[in-house]
């Protein structure tokens, strides 16, 4: 058995990882960051979001001068730390030395929890930067969920991006989401699923693969500004949190990607491309949808 397989395993049984809530913490209220590289503005092309792309160090500089627009945000809002998980692709996007330095970085895969490794009940509020619109979403900037395999994915029968099954996890631990950025069409959407949000558009879709973006700057600017706004008010904004079971089904791109899913014990067949899982809880839902993703291949 591969060590991938004995994590995913693991997580299934247990259900959950331990929380860190009873152990002694820092001054001040734990922030977690979720950061992906979609959603940074100046962004649209995969030379840009991919190692080896010709742009790709732009990519990072400017993923990474966002993300340390939300931390310094953070510390100024009463923040006592910081945690940040590195959520794009190779998830080793972010310069490790760039990286503001009062931040613990989260980085490398696989992990039990993927974009959202580290994510525990002992955080006051979780923070999406970069993030992107659901797969098939129309002028979204490199619009998917996980991967261009998953067409839909649905929690409880709502269709649901990136955005809703990393703040359904949070919930899960009791963590509200309370500031997003990315492009309009994940703004709109994440909102529309988390009541309250807190919302910057740093670029707006013109396809997949164009779009109109603020300077960079501007764009850390109110990052910064809505951060901190969005952890003044972090008691407004209720976690998420879905009725248990969870259920989760997933379209994916032909029937022989679905046929791999079917390999985890549970799994149904709701047609030819599409699968479907009744989980306990969201811990487990989350995981499951990763582990669809990973088996679709």
């Amino acid at each position: 058995m591969t060590t991938l397989w004995r994590t995913w395993l693991a997580v299934l049984v247990v259900g959950s990882l331990p929380s860190t809530s009873g152990q002694a913490q820092p001054r001040g209220f734990k922030v977690f960051i979720s950061a992906d590289m979609e959603g940074v503005s100046g962004l649209t092309s995969s030379s840009q979001f991919s190692p080896g792309g010709s742009d790709y160090d732009l990519g990072r500089r400017l993923m990474t001068a966002e993300v340390n627009a939300a931390i310094a945000a953070a510390f100024d809002a009463g923040a006592g730390s910081v945690v940040v998980r590195d959520d794009h692709g190779s998830t080793t996007n972010l310069l490790p030395d760039q990286l503001d330095q009062r931040a613990v970085l989260i980085t490398g895969k696989p992990t039990p929890y993927a974009m959202m490794q580290g994510i525990d009940s002992s955080f006051a509020a979780a923070l999406f930067i970069g993030y992107h619109a659901r797969a098939s979403t129309a002028d979204a900037v490199f619009d998917h969920t996980y991967s261009w395999d998953l067409k839909s994915v649905k929690l409880n029968g709502r269709e649901v991006g990136e955005y809703g099954l990393n703040a359904a996890l949070a919930g899960h631990f009791g963590v509200p989401v309370v500031f997003l950025s990315g492009d309009r069409a994940a703004t709109e959407q994440a909102r529309d699923f988390i009541p309250g949000l807190e919302v910057v558009a740093v670029k707006e879709g013109i396809g997949q693969t164009a779009a109109r973006a603020i300077h960079p700057a501007e764009a850390q600017k109110r990052i910064a500004a809505g951060v901190k706004d969005a952890l003044a008010r972090r008691g407004s904004v209720a976690p998420v949190r879905l009725s248990r079971p969870v259920a989760i089904e997933v379209e994916l791109a032909s029937t022989a990607q679905a046929d791999g899913p079917m390999l985890v014990p549970g799994m149904r067949r709701v047609n030819s491309r599409t699968v479907s899982y009744s989980a306990p809880d969201m811990s487990v839902a989350h995981t499951i949808s990763y582990l669809i993703m990973r088996l679709a291949r």
